[in-house]
């Protein structure tokens, strides 16, 4: 971005610049073939208690990583398919960190010369998936399962780069489904800030330009409200970040093959 960004200011300052209406075209995912999309479960403290069912549930000893696959990235408006298998899919907003160079072992002090933006993520879970035998024993979770869908990874609309985004720990973060506010919490709920995600990923996976990592959610998602809510053919899911601007995914269910 270091080198871009000259090229693009001097470009705006020469005028004669043609823009299009976003809504005369299909904005596509910020990140079309990522090689790695890493998850940070259980990352805001608020999560953790609804999940638990209690104020102040202790926190995982280190951050939890989870992979979704590369190709379930979709854009901020195309159509978030819920799989034949799942009747409990539900929504997580989060702030995705889009790695600009990569790395291993990155110290925490120089985790921002390794970010090159952030942009709103939909961290799409399908409940049922991930906890159909966990009662037998907690090692059955099936994380990759759950998050691994198809379409399970909206992200966009675009990516914010660090200059305009000074502090990634000062956003609120809201989601709507159907109009109704569902999600409501800011980025200083993290329990492992930005800079700890990246160290602490890097010393196990090396991370690569175009990676992202999906930073936690806050509150209110659909498996913890009363009584619990999830995603169909015809919902609406619109989140909104700071600066990250809005992302506005219809549902459609899949359909059976003939």
């Amino acid at each position: 971005m270091d080198h871009l960004q000259p090229l693009v200011e001097a470009a705006l300052k020469k005028g004669g610049v043609e823009t299009v209406a976003a809504g005369s075209v299909r904005l596509g995912p910020p990140v079309t073939r990522p090689e790695k999309i890493l998850v940070a479960g259980g990352n805001y403290q608020s999560h953790v208690d609804e999940a638990m069912g209690r104020k102040d549930a202790p926190s995982p000893s280190e951050p939890i990583i989870i992979f979704k696959p590369s190709n379930t990235v979709i854009g901020p408006n195309d159509a978030l398919v819920r799989p034949l298998q799942s009747q409990q899919l539900d929504y997580e907003t989060e702030i995705g960190v889009v790695i600009g160079r990569g790395g291993r072992n990155i110290r925490r002090e120089d985790a921002y010369e390794h970010i090159a933006g952030y942009m709103i993520c939909n961290d799409v879970t399908a409940r049922d998936l991930a906890f159909k035998d966990v009662a037998l024993h907690p090692m059955y979770a099936q994380m990759t399962r759950a998050k691994g869908i198809p379409t399970g990874a909206p992200s966009g609309p675009w990516i914010a780069t660090k200059d305009e985004i000074p502090d990634p720990h000062d956003l609120r973060l809201r989601c709507w489904v159907n109009g109704e506010l569902r999600q409501d919490g800011r980025s200083d709920e993290m329990i492992v800030d930005i800079p700890g995600l990246i160290e602490d990923f890097s010393k196990v996976i090396e991370l690569s330009p175009g990676d992202f990592i999906m930073t936690g959610t806050t509150t209110g998602c659909g498996a913890f409200q009363d009584p619990p809510t999830f995603l169909f053919e015809g919902d609406i899911v619109r989140m909104e970040i700071t600066g990250l601007g809005v992302m506005e995914t219809p549902i459609i269910d899949e359909k059976a093959a003939l």
